[in-house]
């Protein structure tokens, strides 16, 4: 049976048995496992796309030899991507070291996965954007959530939220290993510096949009908070 076929057939057949509606009736605790794990991988995938998205879209984007050899190369990230999101989540929950962690998580590590799919050229651009995204990158990331939530917000006014923004997350950022509820408080303390500053440069309907476009930020980051919790 294909793989990717049994999160949806797994929830099929408990909702179809009115497993999910009766409380009277009893989740076997294998297939209760059998959910909770399906549940995980997803996340996991979700989160492991994100981050893979916002580091390397862009060297991808580069890559010659047609959209075959480009999935190739971005199956290999994503694997060392999902390895780092499933051992973070253990590492949180006590489950697993910080040191496996700083292992999976290292570029080397991720460099050794990618380094017999690229050429030399194709390598030293890797290496180059070694750091972690751009500020271009991180812009663009945001530029969407900010057009959707604060449409009518002007371009002048948009580009100031983003540079603003940008700059208190590269001052908050921080090199070391963190929990996720310090990443949380860090990129929420982000939030709201970057909202204080502009608070005196826009003012009217339009500060409403920005108030409007920093609540949702905050939302989504406790929202996935609460997500990862979840899955551990």
């Amino acid at each position: 049976m294909n793989k990717t076929l049994l999160p949806a057939i797994i929830t099929l057949l408990w909702a179809s048995s009115g497993l999910a509606q009766d409380s009277n009736s009893t989740v076997p605790a294998s297939v209760r496992a059998m959910i909770e794990r399906s549940q995980a991988a997803t996340q996991h995938q979700q989160t492991a796309r994100i981050q893979m998205d916002v580091q390397f879209r862009d060297f991808l984007s580069t890559l010659e030899g047609g959209s075959q050899r480009r999935r190739s190369v971005e199956a290999a990230l994503m694997e060392v991507m999902v390895e780092r999101s499933e051992l973070s989540a253990r590492v949180v929950s006590g489950q697993a070291r910080s040191s496996e962690l700083n292992t999976v998580g290292s570029y080397a590590y991720l460099r050794s996965h990618v380094a017999p799919l690229l050429s030399p050229v194709e390598l030293d651009e890797l290496d180059a954007q070694s750091g972690g995204p751009t500020d271009a990158q991180l812009k663009r990331e945001y530029a969407g959530e900010l057009s959707r939530i604060a449409a009518d917000l002007s371009e002048e006014n948009s580009e100031l939220v983003l540079d603003t923004l940008v700059k208190h997350l590269r001052e908050s950022s921080s090199s070391g290993r963190m929990s996720v509820d310090d990443l949380v408080d860090q990129q929420g303390g982000a939030f709201r510096l970057a909202q204080q500053e502009l608070q005196s440069q826009i003012s009217g309907a339009q500060w409403t949009l920005v108030v409007d476009f920093f609540n949702q930020l905050r939302a989504n980051l406790y929202m996935n908070r609460t997500m990862t919790e979840t899955t551990q």
